[in-house]
């Protein structure tokens, strides 16, 4: 029987794989006689990678998220919701059979044109362009609009969630 070595792609490989394979070879190498062990640059290889490979476990079960992460998150969805529910109301009302009803959503919707895809932004920009269209939602030029229109509730729901 003819016994054949096949290279190992390690690239290949996870780091948690690496890291079991970097054991085994300890643990192989351990049962090696040590007496036969009289290679002494290659004991202090061994020696060194066992140092080494306590290191790596360490390094392999890292924490990588924050906690407060997944309730930024989610408080993050919660505003694109409160937006996302100011634009369907405020669209509701340009089929009003009511002029003046139908008048203040066409400005409204002039004013949201320049806060469209707000939910692409980055965190913190979403967070300026939310505060800065809530206080213009708020401003004596739309506050009218807004009242007539009954989305009150809504521009409120935007402030708190962005809060």
């Amino acid at each position: 029987m003819e016994l054949k070595l096949e290279p190992l792609r390690t690239p290949g490989l996870t780091n948690m794989e690496v890291g079991q394979l970097i054991i085994r070879h300890l643990t192989d190498i351990g049962t090696i006689d040590p007496a036969l062990k009289t290679n002494t640059p290659f004991n202090d290889y061994i020696s060194d990678l066992g140092l080494q490979s306590a290191e790596y476990q360490k390094g392999l079960t890292q924490v990588q998220m924050n906690e407060e992460t997944k309730k930024i998150a989610m408080a993050d969805a919660d505003r694109d919701k409160a937006n996302s529910a100011f634009r369907i109301a405020l669209k509701l009302y340009t089929q009003s059979d009511v002029p003046e009803e139908e008048e203040a959503s066409r400005s409204l919707d002039i004013l949201l044109g320049a806060y469209k895809n707000l939910s692409t932004l980055s965190y913190e920009a979403e967070t300026l362009a939310i505060d800065k269209l809530v206080g213009e939602l708020s401003s004596p030029a739309y506050s009218g609009k807004i009242s007539l229109l009954q989305l009150d509730r809504y521009v409120t729901r935007m402030k708190n969630a962005n809060e």
